[in-house]
């Protein structure tokens, strides 16, 4: 263990670091024969060992650290997938699980890379999604290279409060911190971070060009400016609160991106040719200080645009060169539940993972669209990781998105789900609820004509129980292991 730990430690202390390896991954050894995830349990039993031990293992390390509401898993996805085209060795945790236990458990189980690449060297990237809240009390002893802020939604309510809390939360990691810092420039919360940092900033956002020309009449979430309280004026916007946006009192608008992005067509022969005409796939330009690169992305949707944008400037931070890292968009693919596909018999099934008002609007849009569209089903939790207040499902534009056919509904909080589609037009004789997931998903499938999808749109715990029940079925890539 000596290699891990090049810092001046006690003996106690190196006792303790040990002590507390060996109990993670005695852990960890024990619930992965037992056919569980082990994402967060063992790193919390070692942390009770050792508090300073997810410190002692990052440090002297090239670290980025990627924080916001909507897009972490993803975004972290396609940033490895860069960084690993490019030559680069990576750690990262493939589960979503981003609290400080999880974070550990991850270093714990890669351990031998961790001795293999001495700290220092510049040939190894940890790469974490981190949890909002978790950034405030953590950012600054991981010590990150790079941070990775990708946009602010409303989200748990119960747990965060509104968003100029979360905002907080995150502009309090940031402050003791050197780190670049990846923001996004259409989010005015997102942007207002720069404030007193902006030499430490970079941005990425859509082109222009791209938006919706006008005000939105959408805007109800940060529609008032940070630092002055007037609400902003919309020159032109993308979705939810994303846009051009400026206050007409003090003058904080959006900067202008170091990276922009923009919806381009055609994708390669190859790409259409796999993804056919479902939607699975999209092309997009970037523009990096004059330079223009045409990059595909197996991974559909504007937000996921978004993602990719604040992945590629991330590396960019990173010390990557545009035109290599852009290309290199082309290895990514959907992490697991967030566009997840696989193919059931002479059907697909997708699993798009929704936990917020804006996420559920551009899920349901998505699926709207799509040629494929066979069946689809909403399963809503409530537990601790999801948030127990789930009354945001009333913000979500139901009326507009509606999806045709029989629509099933389960989860804790099912009865919920299905009043709010109730109210939204759906007839009552449409709605199949069951509590029974995985026999709802039976029910469903068997709805969906041959060569169509099943698509499937669960909150977080929801998403996790089924799909480890159709991990065991259709023998999917347990999300733990690398790639998953």
């Amino acid at each position: 263990m000596a290699g891990l730990f090049r810092s001046r430690l006690t003996l106690l202390e190196r006792a303790r670091a040990s002590l507390a390896i060996q109990t993670g991954r005695a852990l960890t050894f024990t619930l992965r024969r037992l056919g569980r995830g082990a994402t967060a349990l063992p790193g919390k039993a070692a942390l009770k060992v050792d508090p300073q031990l997810l410190k002692r293992l990052t440090a002297g390390r090239t670290v980025y650290l990627v924080t916001g509401t909507n897009g972490k898993t993803t975004t972290v996805r396609i940033l490895c997938s860069i960084l690993e085209s490019l030559g680069t060795p990576v750690i990262t945790n493939p589960s979503g699980a981003n609290l400080d236990s999880g974070l550990t458990t991850t270093l714990l189980d890669h351990l031998p890379l961790l001795r293999q690449k001495t700290a220092g060297e510049n040939d190894l990237a940890i790469v974490f999604e981190i949890d909002e809240a978790f950034f405030a009390k953590l950012a600054a002893s991981l010590g990150p290279s790079v941070c990775v802020v990708t946009n602010f939604f409303r989200d748990q309510l119960d747990r965060y409060g509104e968003l100029a809390h979360t905002r907080d939360l995150i502009a309090k990691g940031l402050s003791d911190s050197s780190a670049k810092v990846v923001l996004c420039a259409d989010d005015s919360l997102c942007a207002s971070l720069a404030r007193g940092r902006e030499d430490q900033c970079v941005y990425f956002g859509l082109d222009e060009a791209a938006m919706q020309v006008g005000p939105s009449g959408t805007v109800t979430e940060s529609a008032y400016c940070t630092f002055c309280g007037t609400r902003y004026q919309y020159q032109a916007h993308a979705y939810g609160h994303l846009g051009r946006f400026s206050c007409p009192s003090c003058g904080f608008s959006r900067p202008e991106p170091d990276l922009s992005f923009a919806p381009a067509t055609p994708a390669s022969r190859e790409l259409q040719a796999s993804a056919g005409d479902k939607g699975e796939s999209q092309a997009l330009r970037f523009q990096y200080h004059g330079e223009t690169i045409l990059a595909e992305l197996a991974i559909p949707g504007l937000h996921n645009g978004y993602n990719a944008s604040a992945a590629l400037l991330a590396a960019i931070a990173g010390g990557q060169a545009f035109a290599p890292a852009a290309e290199a968009l082309g290895q990514a693919r959907a992490a697991f539940g967030r566009m997840e596909r696989f193919q059931v018999g002479e059907r697909e099934v997708c699993l798009i993972l929704v936990k917020n008002p804006v996420g559920m609007d551009r899920a349901l849009d998505h699926v709207g669209h799509a040629s494929d569209f066979g069946a689809a089903m909403l399963l809503l939790n409530a537990n601790d990781p999801d948030g127990r207040d789930v009354s945001w499902i009333w913000d979500v534009d139901f009326e507009t998105h509606l999806l045709p056919g029989p629509l099933g509904v389960s989860g804790i909080r099912a009865a919920d789900m299905a009043l709010r589609l109730f109210y939204a037009g759906k007839p009552a004789s449409e709605l199949q609820i069951d509590s029974d997931a995985l026999t709802l998903f039976d029910h469903q499938l068997a709805l969906c004509p041959p060569g169509t999808c099943l698509y499937v749109l669960p909150n977080y715990t929801a998403m996790l129980d089924l799909r480890a029940s159709l991990a065991k079925r259709y023998h999917l890539r347990e999300f733990w292991r690398k790639g998953g």
